[in-house]
């Protein structure tokens, strides 16, 4: 295949990697812990967005809005049950807190929605383009557009909102924060609404080229914690150009070496830099 149509695939597949990352990297700024339950709530935004837009019939900008709203009210829930009485006491227990949390949400999409793999169809109905010899499918352009409206939205908030700012400020320093009149733990039910918000949006724009449902909790997880260390989780730049990049080396090597490797691929290259450089690619080392 094209190595200029590699890329584009790559970049495509890694855009939803970057939204799950992104998960990944709020709460493990606003809580020092990693949360297992992601790759579960990327899941309940592909099937509640079938639901909406192959059942119910409703307009696709209705389904985002539904679904998202939706995702951010059960990751507040989460919180509040499963994080929130653990808060304050240890990372590990956040840790453990997902665990249950994640395996409470996966057997209940199960009952609802059942196990199987579920269709989801594309946004759009016309036929692929190209451009320089590059064929372009028009999901492609949706999941790119949404990951970038996403992302600046993003940046936008936490730049010039004072919301932005406190979740910042907490993230930096709990104490800090607590001492100017900032509450940590009102600040983690919010991270928490925004990691839901990013898992549905991932799950919407994804299931069109795989499907909804099924085994892909926990491989979406595995692909976004691995797109988070790559780039570096402590930063929200970092985890995006984490994930764009371990969508790319996946075709590659899909392409040159094995299709069988793909999913491989994000194993490896997480025990690769967890040895090699813990910290991530695009975090430079602070000297003391």
């Amino acid at each position: 295949m094209d190595i200029a149509q590699l890329i584009v695939n790559g970049i495509t597949m890694g855009c939803i990697y970057a939204l799950v990352a992104l998960g990944f990297h709020l709460i493990y700024n606003a809580t020092g812990a990693i949360n297992f339950a992601q790759g579960e709530q990327v899941m309940l935004g592909g099937v509640l967005s079938v639901t909406l837009m192959v059942m119910l019939r409703l307009p696709l900008p209705l389904v985002f809005l539904l679904t998202i709203i939706f995702a951010g009210l059960m990751g507040l829930v989460y919180e509040r049950i499963a994080i929130h009485p653990v808060l304050h006491i240890s990372e590990l227990m956040i840790i453990m807190g997902s665990i249950a949390a994640s395996i409470i949400l996966r057997n209940g999409i199960f009952i609802i929605w059942g196990d199987e793999e579920i269709p989801f169809p594309p946004f759009s109905q016309r036929p692929p383009f190209e451009i320089f010899g590059v064929s372009i499918f028009p999901q492609s352009l949706w999941i790119i557009g949404v990951t970038l409206i996403t992302v600046s939205l993003l940046w936008i908030f936490f730049r010039f909102t004072l919301m932005g700012k406190a979740i910042q400020a907490c993230a930096n320093n709990h104490i800090g924060a607590r001492l100017v009149g900032i509450s940590p733990s009102k600040i983690v039910a919010y991270i928490f609404v925004f990691a839901g918000g990013l898992s549905a949006i991932a799950g919407i724009i994804m299931s069109p080229i795989t499907f909804a449902g099924g085994p892909l909790g926990t491989i979406f997880a595995v692909k976004g914690f691995t797109a988070s260390i790559l780039g570096g989780i402590s930063s929200s730049a970092a985890v995006v150009f984490g994930g764009i990049l371990l969508g790319i080396l996946e075709f590659f090597i899909a392409s040159y070496i094995s299709s069988g490797y793909r999913d491989v691929i994000a194993l490896a290259i997480l025990i690769v830099i967890l040895t090699l450089k813990p910290e991530g690619l695009f975090i430079l080392k602070r000297k003391s």
